[in-house]
């Protein structure tokens, strides 16, 4: 469409009129009077309706008056789409402008025509129209329309951080690498690869979290077909630290975990958004507890051996959720005069979520420890020393599996007596609720005891004076651990003071509860990490100005302004240099090519911008310089000038392979060539079982670095190959010149692998015997297995093979270390490779993993432990019998010996001599020697010794003197009581027949005469803080 229009000064108008009036002849421009061709430019910016228009500027030399007539042609799909024209006129800096706008829509691949017509200038019409014309291809920002392939250099940086009433929020990611653009028909391919960092911040109410990672591997991917974004890959891999501290009342938890692996994917493919989260650590655990007056009354510490968290979300759904924590611990509660320790052997979390259902669940909790309280009434006092023996819960896949508890303990000074509980799931079962419907329960068995054998004064327990209380329940529990008010039955028998029954069913018991199924998170919120991008006239000429507003939130308006060369990979380019500006917050610059088949391809470009992020109108800022590093194809160099490639180096990124399937590794082939035009690199992997392979330099399958002329491939050697094996390597460049090589990599040979193992008993003391029988394999046969016992103090011992069962025993070793103790396997295959093993294939002979690895591979996804329980022996105290100890006038000293031994050395003995206490010490227990001091005749035979002050005032009878002794290893024996019997000269009570009534006696007496009490006292203890405030591993001050 064509359209006429003129715009003329007023003053120009009257002079053209006056010289028409006294000459009517017509005048006719000469061409020394003809005008300056005007240029045409782009101004595809927004219009009214918030959409770019397709407009242009048509800008003339002058500020005179112009007649033109403005032709547009486009070509969409081959086809000339009917248009109209119009024009609006104006003077910018003294020249006349003059604006076309069309009412077509450009697409990508549209060919455009504007041609300008001037008709007449300043009144006079010309002799010729002066015609002036610009076609171009409407093409994609940065992607050139001929097939191409070039290498980019890259950094950027995305920080985002913003304060919220919480606190300060964060975001960073850094990058620095290499990318590659492949253009071939339609189809536009780009890669990044390089390294960066990752860090992250978020405070809440009761939490804080930081993640700090170094991102070995940050790969980005897009595909755009026919100008259209069709898939975006962006995935980040590293390492670095967690810190995370949570706040609840008075109480902080504190994590701190060294990742070992960290792992962010997110994709969108064909518009399915996906988004992936691995993160695997270990580290510490630190709990403190405070109370009121800011003492510390609980302190846990412990290392954590597994952090693992997985998540997988697809278009806004949680697809896959994986946590999982184990850790050791040290518990420490206190309060007042009360404390206790507990170590937690095991402390495992796991859950696992899949398509919505939780296909894995388990809770459990290992641990065994001691505690103490110290009480004081009026001028009596009474100390209460206990065992964790063992507690041990679990559930698992939602149901409860174990609930075991046995604790005991004695009460001593101014009242004696013991107290204790045993508590474990006795069956399980159908039992009907108050509603008499059925449910399937645990029958959880609890026997509770409280003895009181002496009090010697104050007001304790209430007053109930010696006895004996005995309680025992079995709670009817349903098994689902997720369930409330999960007792259905509850029946109790006690005896005592205060005896008492009864079979009771709760009301609104069962409340069944689900597990909540875990929602979607956005980790990165809305940030898409892309450039922007929209339509641009190829070539780009300067004076151009086109809005690029195709990625949401990211316009940015540009406009050329010179040209210019970029040298780049021995070649100048001749580029357009742009500026521009965002519409949100930020500018931009760079060049463009403007000549050849690189056409409308960045040259070099910077960006420093801020664009919207989540849903709080908070802001993200990015940071970024690209530059095109080399150019692959089209080529730059002649057939002439061309030189072949040539291998340098062929080797094995992790150093060595290994045969059998037993490990992935990077082939690289370094090629050398000056024309910087390799095409094509292949290996021919026939000697290790393979095929013809083709390498790559961009980035994929296992190559670290793109563009760095070292060509890589993932290689697996499934057969027996072994040795150093040769490789042919062959490179092709652009002009058809090839160059080949050999190279060689070492294959090893992998050792026979342990798939099945049993031993039975693997849990006992020293000197039990236990057996083996095992399973073996190797591709070239297993000539021997055995067991190294030699760390352990023992022997290397064989095993023999029946049946492909390898099978023997062996006799834990006197000098093996209480504890879990690892199991060395040695295993020989038949050329002699030893494998030196702890852990076991649990996952066998996988047909799965076969198909891919191989016939002889292994699986090694689940690798289990080679390990036995020791069982470790407490201190063993040998009883002395009765000591019988005449009372005179004076007070004296008298030496208290008692055997004690143990194999691993006892750290501490310690006797509670009550009565018997020395006045210069405040504490009834008293350390007992074997050092040849403090009244020990020989050191170190086993003998320990303890001072005792024989006072006239200690009441004549009987006493009990508690004995109790720790190992090197905490192992606490349970408490011995010896007898002292205290008379006069003549103060020996006649038995029968004569005998003498031994104090052991009466104290047997005294107990069966001595049976009541009350539970009270372990409900007190059970609901205090669980914690210790002594000096030693007794809970002794």
């Amino acid at each position: 469409m064509r359209q006429l229009t003129m715009s003329m000064r007023k003053p120009g108008l009257a002079i053209v009129l006056f010289t028409m009036m006294l000459l009517p002849l017509v005048y006719t421009a000469t061409a020394e009077g003809q005008p300056s061709p005007p240029t045409i430019n782009t101004s595809w910016i927004k219009g009214d309706n918030g959409l770019n228009e397709h407009a242009y500027t048509v800008a003339f030399a002058d500020n005179g008056s112009y007649q033109i007539e403005v032709d547009i042609t486009h070509l969409h799909n081959g086809e000339a789409l009917a248009n109209e024209v119009f024009i609006s006129w104006s003077s910018v800096d003294e020249k006349r402008m003059a604006r076309a706008v069309t009412n077509t829509t450009l697409s990508w691949g549209d060919e455009v025509t504007v041609s300008v017509r001037i008709l007449s200038w300043d009144g006079t019409t010309l002799t010729e129209p002066l015609v002036t014309a610009r076609s171009f291809t409407v093409g994609t920002w940065n992607q050139p329309m001929a097939d191409h392939e070039v290498l980019l250099k890259t950094s950027w940086d995305l920080d985002q951080t913003y304060v919220t009433e919480d606190g300060e929020q964060g975001f960073s990611l850094a990058f620095n690498g290499q990318g590659w653009q492949m253009r071939e028909g339609v189809v536009l391919n780009s890669w990044e690869l390089g390294n960066g960092t990752l860090t992250t911040l978020e405070n809440t109410e009761d939490s804080s979290t930081n993640l700090t990672l170094n991102l070995d591997s940050i790969w980005k991917n897009e595909t755009v077909q026919s100008g259209v974004l069709t898939s975006q890959v962006f995935d980040a891999r590293g390492n670095g630290l967690l810190h995370l501290v949570t706040f609840d009342g008075t109480s902080i938890s504190e994590i701190t975990a060294n990742v070992s692996e960290g792992w962010f994917n997110r994709s969108m493919i064909d518009g399915d958004l996906s988004e992936r989260l691995r993160i695997e650590a270990t580290g510490d655990l630190d709990i403190t507890d405070t109370n009121e007056e800011g003492s510390e009354t609980l302190n846990v510490t412990g290392d954590i051996s597994v952090f693992f968290l997985e998540t997988w979300d697809e278009n806004g759904v949680r697809k896959l959720q994986h946590t999982q924590f184990e850790a050791l611990a040290d518990m420490r509660l206190s309060e007042d005069d009360f404390a206790m320790d507990i170590s937690l052997d095991g402390l495992t979390v796991l859950e696992r979520w899949e398509e919505g259902v939780r296909t894995a669940e388990k809770n459990e909790l290992v641990g065994q420890g001691t505690f103490g309280l110290n009480d004081e009434d009026e001028n009596a006092s009474i100390t209460i020393n206990g065992t964790i023996h063992d507690f041990h819960v679990l559930t698992e896949d939602g149901l409860t599996v174990i609930d075991d508890l046995h604790m005991d303990g004695t009460i001593t000074g101014d009242a004696q007596g013991t107290f204790g509980i045993v508590r474990t799931i006795e069956e399980s079962g159908m039992q009907a609720n108050s509603t008499q419907v059925e449910f399937l329960v645990n029958v959880i068995h609890q026997d509770t005891w409280f003895n009181i054998t002496g009090i010697n004064g104050g007001n304790f327990f209430d007053d109930q004076g010696v006895g004996a209380t005995h309680n025992e329940s079995w709670d009817y529990q349903v098994v689902q651990s997720d369930w409330e008010n999960r007792t259905v039955r509850l029946v109790w028998v006690e005896t005592g003071a205060d005896p008492s029954s009864g079979d009771e069913r709760p009301q609104n018991s069962p409340k069944q509860v689900n597990a909540t199924q875990p929602e979607t998170e956005d980790i990165l919120g809305n940030i898409t990490i892309s450039r922007e991008t929209g339509l641009m006239p190829i070539p780009l000429i300067p004076g151009d100005t086109v809005r690029l507003a195709d990625q949401e939130g990211l316009a940015l308006i540009i406009t050329a302004e010179s040209t210019g060369n970029d040298p780049r990979d021995g070649f100048n380019l001749h580029v357009v240099n742009w500026v521009g500006a965002y519409e949100n917050v930020g500018t931009a610059s760079g060049s463009i090519v403007d000549q050849g088949p690189l056409m409308g391809l960045l040259s070099s470009v910077n960006r420093v911008l801020e664009f919207p992020y989540g849903e709080g109108n908070e802001s993200a800022n990015f940071t970024e310089s690209q530059v095109v590093e080399r150019i692959v194809s089209p080529s730059i160099i002649t057939a002439e000038n061309n030189t072949a490639p040539s291998l340098v180096e062929l080797y094995i990124a992790e150093g060595v392979m290994y045969g059998e399937g037993g490990n992935s590794g990077t082939l690289v082939a370094h090629i050398s060539d000056a024309e910087l035009n390799v095409e094509s690199v292949t290996v021919d992997l026939s000697p290790i079982g393979g095929e013809m392979t083709v390498l790559n330099d961009r980035g994929l399958e296992g190559d670290s670095t793109v563009g760095d002329n070292r060509f890589s491939t993932r290689i697996l050697v499934q057969g027996l190959e072994v040795g150093n094996i040769s490789l042919n390597v062959t490179a092709t460049d652009a002009w058809g010149l090839t160059g080949t090589g050999s190279g060689e990599i070492e294959v090893i040979n992998q050792g026979p692998r342990l798939h099945a193992l049993e031993i039975l008993p693997n849990t006992g003391p020293r000197g039990t015997i236990m057996i083996v029988n095992a399973q073996a394999y190797d591709g070239h046969g297993v000539a021997s297995v055995e067991i190294d016992l030699r760390e352990l103090g023992g022997e290397l011992v064989p095993l023999t093979d029946s049946n492909g069962v390898w099978a023997g025993n062996f006799t834990v070793p006197e000098s093996t270390v209480p504890g879990k103790q690892s199991l060395t396997f040695v295993l020989t295959d038949n050329l002699g490779q030893r494998t030196f093993t702890t852990l076991w294939h649990a996952d066998g002979m996988n047909a799965t993993l076969q198909a891919i690895y191989g016939p002889h591979h292994v699986s090694d996804l689940v690798m289990m432990d080679i390990s036995i329980d020791v069982l470790n022996t407490p201190p063993t105290v040998s009883n002395p019998g009765v000591l019988s100890i005449v009372r005179e006038e004076q007070s004296r000293t008298v030496v208290l010996e008692v055997p004690i031994s143990d194999y691993d050395g006892v750290l501490v003995a310690q006797a509670n001599l009550g009565v018997f206490t020395p006045f210069t010490s405040q504490e009834t227990w008293q350390t007992m020697y074997d050092d040849g001091t403090n009244g020990d005749a020989v050191a170190g035979d086993g003998v320990y010794s303890v001072q005792m002050q024989v006072r006239n005032s200690i009441p004549l009878g009987t006493h009990e003197i508690p004995i109790q002794a720790s190992d090197v290893f905490g192992k606490v024996s349970p408490t011995e009581s010896l007898a002292v019997q205290l008379t006069e000269e003549d103060g020996i009570l006649p038995g029968v027949e004569g005998s003498v009534i031994s104090t052991g006696v009466l104290i047997g007496l005294l107990v069966v005469c001595g049976i009541g009490g009350t539970a009270v006292i372990f409900i007190s203890i059970r609901n205090r803080p669980e914690n210790q405030d002594g000096e030693d591993r007794f809970g002794f001050n």
